[in-house]
């Protein structure tokens, strides 16, 4: 599963990549790392806008919801969902259906286990470029968007260095990007994009363990570092 990424992107970089404008620019903050499990802003470009980015809260929550973000989460985490849940949930389900979005970041993570011991990994594109990731949004009463991160069956590059679960996140690649967001593809076209390896040339790294910890110094905690006997990918 997905609980964290990263977007260490300028808006002028992801404005010039995906062709689309920031609606509140000054809130863009560079992130190395973003914590999904506490309240977090993500951006996103969704089918209804095109050609905007905009911030959305990481973890969907019902349209109707009214109540605290945590205590939502805390009940049911909807950082991540996958086809499954997506069938069996409403919330997911008409989503899919009519707010699909592109998730914007620089790189995601993911974990090697070894004797107990789990050695974290940054994925991100051989270019350093942003990438979108699939997604679906909901939108409050207030106003507020927040959205799930799609995930779906690991490939084989990132089966090397990810033994802790068999899932990753879905990638799109330029081409599938406009087609998730376009409003008359089909229910079957929709399965089909997810369940497409991206084409888009990747690198990945083991990072300091202790990057999910309190005290971690982030301006340096995407630098690579070498541990013995785990899979080395670049």
């Amino acid at each position: 599963m997905c609980y964290k990424i990263s977007n260490t992107a300028t808006v002028a970089t992801i404005e010039k990549v995906f062709n689309a404008s920031f609606k509140f620019p000054k809130l863009h903050k560079k992130a190395a790392v973003i914590d999904g499990l506490i309240e977090s802003s993500i951006s996103i470009i969704t089918m209804t806008n095109r050609e905007q980015v905009s911030l959305a809260i990481w973890g969907i929550l019902p349209e109707m919801y009214q109540d605290d973000w945590q205590y939502f989460q805390n009940v049911q985490n909807t950082l991540n969902v996958n086809l499954n849940t997506i069938n069996d949930d409403v919330k997911y389900k008409k989503a899919l259906k009519s707010r699909r979005c592109l998730i914007l970041v620089t790189g995601f993570f993911t974990y090697y286990l070894r004797h107990g011991d789990l050695y974290p990994y940054y994925v991100h594109l051989k270019s350093n470029e942003p990438f979108a990731i699939a997604g679906v949004f909901n939108e409050l009463d207030d106003g507020f968007i927040t959205c799930s991160i799609i995930v779906s069956k690991a490939n084989s590059f990132i089966k090397k260095i990810h033994n802790s679960d068999t899932l990753m996140p879905v990638v799109l690649d330029k081409f599938n990007q406009e087609k998730w967001l376009d409003s008359k593809i089909s229910d079957k076209r929709i399965i089909e994009i997810i369940n497409t390896v991206s084409q888009l040339s990747f690198k990945a790294y083991p990072i300091v363990k202790e990057f999910h910890k309190l005290g971690v110094d982030f301006d340096s905690v995407l630098d690579p570092v070498k541990y013995k006997n785990i899979p080395n990918v670049n």
